[in-house]
């Protein structure tokens, strides 16, 4: 299989990878769940051609590597080109909250896991499915007063009952943050992030396109959502050392 010709022309989305046939020039969209039946980075990966005069199988690889937020985000600019720009709204929203839940993973499981000996991958299972289940209804401004929340209270899970308290007392209609408890935050640079994204509109611009006024945002909305989005969670995620990865925190 591996001298099987490579599409070298290819894209990649969140949900899809996208490659021109080598021998047909046939545009395949290959699902992420349905086709390919694996949502990990690709690698090397041999296909079949969905050209029904085709058929042929290909190779494919290059696949972005990038945390979920970030992909989804750039995922954006193609919705831009499309002018979907109610989708593009719905999808930077996701992408915030996708962000808010990788932190919320790697500060009460990644790092814990990392540096606690006697716990268990069993200990971590039981622990992740609570996690998931307790933010699972939880939407852009709960789940971001739950981000700054634990920014402001910086306490660091010692063992295995901490980190379930912590879990346990993540709670989602918690009050919005307050500009002088962000501004106790040691780290004045990432106080002045947070400040900044207490200010973040997107989630109530959300809210109006998917209720029942449906409102449909202009280019700009979507230009500036987006912008804004990369300006804030990009930094952030360098600034906290966020990796989608609990390999990572092991080393």
């Amino acid at each position: 299989m591996r001298n099987l010709p490579y599409a070298t022309e290819k894209e990649t989305s969140y949900e899809n990878f996208i490659a021109k046939c080598p021998l047909c020039g046939y545009r395949n969209i290959f699902n992420r769940v349905t086709d390919l039946e694996d949502c990990s980075p690709i690698d090397f990966r041999t296909v079949s051609c969905f050209n029904d005069t085709c058929k042929q199988p290909f190779n494919i690889n290059g696949d972005s590597a990038s945390s979920a937020y970030r992909t989804l985000l750039l995922d954006c600019y193609q919705l831009l080109k499309l002018k979907q720009y109610m989708n593009c709204i719905l999808t930077v929203t996701q992408a915030y909250e996708v962000f808010f839940s990788l932190f919320l993973r790697v500060e009460l499981l990644y790092k814990p896991f990392a540096q606690i000996e006697d716990l268990t991958t069993e200990d971590f299972n039981t622990l992740s499915g609570k996690l998931e289940k307790k933010v699972k209804s939880y939407a852009f401004h709960a789940m971001r007063n739950l981000f700054i929340q634990q920014l402001i209270d910086s306490k660091k899970p010692r063992n295995l009952k901490e980190i379930k308290d912590a879990i346990g007392k993540l709670e989602g209609k918690l009050s919005k943050p307050n500009t002088s408890s962000i501004e106790a935050i040691k780290d004045k640079q990432l106080a002045v992030k947070v400040k900044a994204l207490l200010a973040v509109s997107v989630g109530n611009l959300r809210n109006r396109v998917v209720h029942k006024q449906a409102y449909r945002p202009s280019k700009e909305e979507a230009e500036n959502a987006i912008k804004e989005a990369r300006s804030l969670l990009f930094p952030l995620s360098t600034q906290l050392n966020l990796y989608d990865d609990i390999n990572w925190y092991m080393r």
